[in-house]
């Protein structure tokens, strides 16, 4: 004969198959316990049949469900919550933040992400929250690009700037999102840039692995010009008095070429040149300054001049072609990554720390900017975000965004704590820049850690 009971927890079934009632043996099957609980139920048989009639009361037990050492719980990038509740046990937590984008042109490179580990004691039953960050996206216009997924900073891909002989343009990228594990989960939808993560989130999470900032790149134009003189004649010559003014030199039609400059001197402190008229046959056309641009015409010129003294000599003059030419230099260069995620600290100008950082709480900071020349890439997420810079002046602004600060909450980490931290406190961790050598997530050893995050829960 045989019964079959559902358990009243953690799903299944009960199976007892047996052949009588007393000391008939009883054979018991169950389904697998899919709670993390140890459960117990009694189930009843009884005979229904012959004579005397008997019943039983069996109480069947069964451990809960639990994972055997060296078992690996993996985490790639989604782009959404990860979530995996464990009994309680042992454990190593590894995360790995996303790298920052790279510029839309000339080759910036998106600094790396960083890495942080640690063993956490799990007392009772615990759902943990995994969030792993994103590559930040590469700009390419001048709209707001979005940041890495959890937390990286948005970048509007290209600043440029024009004032006087110099242009410039620049080309920042996002920021990579940083790698964690919470006890508190959050929507994940972006606003102004940046996923929006709800505060209670942010304060349960209690191991972060920095993301990295984003590359940049610039492009600089810069416009000279400079002044020849081709000599056209000179010489002494005769001059002319008529009502206080002497003209010179009389150049017949076609002598000066219309549309090209000129310029007329005169040697001697006692006169000084006033004027050139141009004429059309005996018809004044007009009046131009001594550097002047010949009219387009078959005219004919004549230089006139002021005696100061009324008692001097002209000795010489001189008329020359003035040639002018504009001549462009062009420079360009690109971040040189060093602006990691991860570590107690950023790397970068404006890295994020383990109290504060260019950008905000598990935030970095956006790249906004349209107008300046020399723009650097978004900030990276982390514990808090990176930040970062522009300026008109300096080339190497785009080398000063900041990575996203790594975290883990051991107790010497105690003081890092913000107001209404929940988090878990770990057994012993450390946090790691991307600038420096640990595992990688496919074996061996990396330094930094490129594309998107990664995450890992190892079963002690």
């Amino acid at each position: 004969m045989e019964k079959t009971v559902a358990w009243e927890s953690g799903g299944g079934y009960i199976t007892l198959t047996y052949t009588g009632i007393g000391n008939a043996p009883i054979s018991v099957k169950s389904d697998a316990n899919e709670s993390f609980s140890d459960r117990q139920q009694y189930v009843s048989i009884a005979t229904t049949k012959g004579s005397p009639q008997k019943a039983v009361d069996l109480l069947v037990k069964q451990k809960g469900k639990t994972y055997p050492s060296g078992t690996v719980f993996n985490y790639s990038y989604t782009g959404t919550v990860q979530e995996v509740t464990l009994p309680p046990g042992r454990y190593k937590l590894q995360c790995w933040g996303a790298q920052g984008g790279n510029s839309y042109s000339y080759s910036g490179t998106g600094s790396k992400g960083g890495y942080s580990e640690g063993e956490i004691t799990l007392t009772e039953v615990t759902t943990l929250y995994i969030f792993v960050g994103g590559k930040g996206g590469n700009g390419s216009s001048t709209s707001l690009v979005n940041g890495g997924w959890n937390g990286g900073g948005g970048s509007v891909g290209r600043s440029s700037y024009n004032s006087g002989n110099t242009y410039g343009i620049s080309y920042p990228a996002c920021g990579g999102g940083a790698t964690d594990i919470a006890l508190v989960t959050s929507g994940m939808s972006y606003s102004g840039g940046r996923t929006n993560r709800t505060s209670a989130s942010l304060l349960s999470r209690f191991i972060v692995a920095g993301g990295g900032a984003g590359g940049s790149a610039r492009y600089t134009e810069v416009t000279g010009s400079s002044t020849s003189y081709n000599r056209i004649s000179s010489g002494s010559v005769p001059y002319y008095y008529q009502s206080g003014v002497y003209y010179l030199y009389r150049y017949q039609a076609g002598m000066l070429q219309g549309g090209k400059k000129y310029r007329f001197l005169i040697s001697g402190d006692d006169y000084e040149v006033s004027y050139v008229s141009y004429y059309e046959g005996s018809t004044n056309m007009g009046n131009l300054g001594t550097t002047f641009t010949a009219p387009n015409g078959n005219y004919t010129y004549i230089l006139y001049v002021r005696n100061k003294t009324d008692s001097a000599s002209i000795y010489s003059y001189t008329l020359d072609e003035v040639i002018e030419t504009t001549s462009t230099d062009t420079s360009s260069g690109s971040s040189i990554s060093s602006q990691q995620g991860g570590g107690t600290s950023g790397r970068g100008t404006s890295p994020g720390t383990q109290s504060s950082g260019g950008g905000e709480f598990g935030l970095g900071k956006n790249q906004s900017t349209t107008n300046y020349r020399y723009a650097s890439g978004a900030g990276g997420g982390g514990w808090y975000g990176g930040g970062s810079s522009s300026s008109d002046s300096s080339t190497s602004q785009i080398n000063s965004s900041g990575g996203g600060s790594g975290f883990v909450n051991i107790a010497a980490n105690a003081g890092y704590r913000p107001s209404g931290y929940t988090g878990l406190q770990l057994d012993s961790g450390s946090t790691q820049d991307g600038s420096t050598s640990f595992p990688s997530p496919s074996g061996g050893n990396e330094t930094g850690h490129s594309g998107n995050g990664y995450a890992r829960i190892t079963v002690l």
